[in-house]
């Protein structure tokens, strides 16, 4: 019995869809990858590219398409590489904007990570994954595994890793939060003249997102408005009441010169003041 697929393009469901139709119109560019697809097993829909019936047919045809084969100059099995040399292994293929991209070093990955190339919510994949994932599920770019890099003292390793662009500073104010639908309250854990993380009282928003947020007066910066998209996205449990919080990482993609310029010298002024603690 052929399997049929509805699919959701810019809020509009279409289909029901044969795989094989679904293949055709992502070649014909009428459905993109990104596009979401109703995975019956989940019960909620899905980027097609994160779907189990179409994964694996993404990959093939991004290594059909590649210039260099993953297979090529990879160590046998059972044979481990140093940590530089691992870091240095083009192993890793991107799904970003619907183009696929690569491969790419891990390191290549972690300085476009700093240079905001590429952003937590992207796809990424290498021979030894089942699946492509999104960024902030693969275990190599933890926050974690990326903090023993810095601290392995490593000149090579420490090379690739530079200076936040924007200083970041702890910084405390509540938010109200639109996503054009509905209204939500938030707070601030700490801000940057390019983004900030901030709490907000619900899960329902994802990376990539568009929000904007009201910033009420706070120590050191006036009230202020920001379009911000959602790079990151982690649980939590409060430390006091227990009750679950969901903090987001944020970019500020629209934002008043003069606010910016206000977060940039409330930063460096907290920055000093640390130091002088210190």
């Amino acid at each position: 019995m052929v399997k049929n697929y509805y699919v959701s393009k810019n809020n509009q469901q279409i289909g029901p869809f044969c795989e094989e139709d679904i293949v055709g119109k992502i070649k014909s560019k009428e459905i993109s990858w990104m596009d979401y697809i109703y995975d019956d097993s989940k019960k909620d829909w899905v980027i097609i590219v994160e779907h189990k019936a179409f994964n694996k047919m993404f990959t093939e045809s991004v290594l059909k398409h590649s210039i260099s084969d993953p297979t090529m100059n990879r160590p046998a099995k059972g044979v481990e590489l140093s940590t530089v040399d691992s870091i240095q292994e083009k192993a890793w293929y991107v799904l970003k904007d619907n183009n696929n991209y690569g491969p790419f070093s891990k390191a290549e990955i972690i300085q476009m990570l700093q240079a905001k190339i590429l952003y937590e919510y992207d796809f990424l994949w290498q021979p030894e994954m089942e699946s492509w994932k999104r960024l902030a599920e693969i275990t190599d770019f933890s926050r974690n595994n990326l903090k023993k890099l810095i601290q392995s003292g490593d000149p090579a390793i420490s090379e690739i890793f530079f200076r936040r662009r924007n200083v970041r500073v702890t910084y405390g104010c509540s938010l109200i939060v639109h996503n054009n639908k509905q209204i939500f309250k938030g707070r601030s854990l700490e801000i940057s003249s390019g983004g900030a993380g901030v709490y907000i009282d619900t899960n329902q928003f994802t990376p990539g997102q568009n929000l904007f947020l009201h910033f009420q007066p706070g120590d050191g910066v006036p009230p202020f408005n920001a379009v911000c998209t959602i790079i990151s996205k982690e649980f939590h449990s409060h430390p006091i009441n227990k009750a679950n919080e969901f903090k987001y990482g944020v970019k500020f993609t629209s934002i008043s010169q003069n606010i910016k310029q206000k977060i940039q010298e409330f930063a460096e002024k907290e920055m000093i003041q640390r130091k002088k603690v210190a």
